[in-house]
């Protein structure tokens, strides 16, 4: 029954956001359950035998599978040499801005 709801959901954001801009995640840790047909990635062919029914090719399985994932990194990549060549410092290492009025002991001022 999951499955089934999973595929569509994977076939909406398909057809709404192009195949180059889905992907699965393997986040099974930290979870409290796992979706029925869905415990483990070993039900990942099950889900692409399904999506084969539904006319997905081997390369657009192949780019949901991971290798639009690896294309993103990539281009992370390629933006952060830039920036390291240009000398931008990462947002991490630029400490915050703190004001009188505000918290110092935390830079969300929460």
């Amino acid at each position: 029954m999951f499955l089934s709801f999973l595929k569509a959901h994977i076939n909406h954001i398909r057809r709404i956001a192009g195949i180059d801009h889905v992907g699965l995640g393997a986040g099974y840790d930290g979870i409290n359950f796992t979706p029925q047909d869905l415990e483990d990635v070993s039900s990942y062919p099950r889900l692409f035998a399904e999506l084969l029914g539904d006319g997905w090719t081997i390369d657009e399985l192949e780019k949901l599978a991971g290798r639009n994932l690896l294309r993103v990194f990539e281009d992370v990549e390629k933006v952060r040499e830039s920036q390291r060549l240009s000398g931008v410092r990462p947002y991490e290492d630029i400490p915050p801005v703190v004001r009188p009025e505000e918290h110092q002991n935390c830079s969300t001022n929460s």
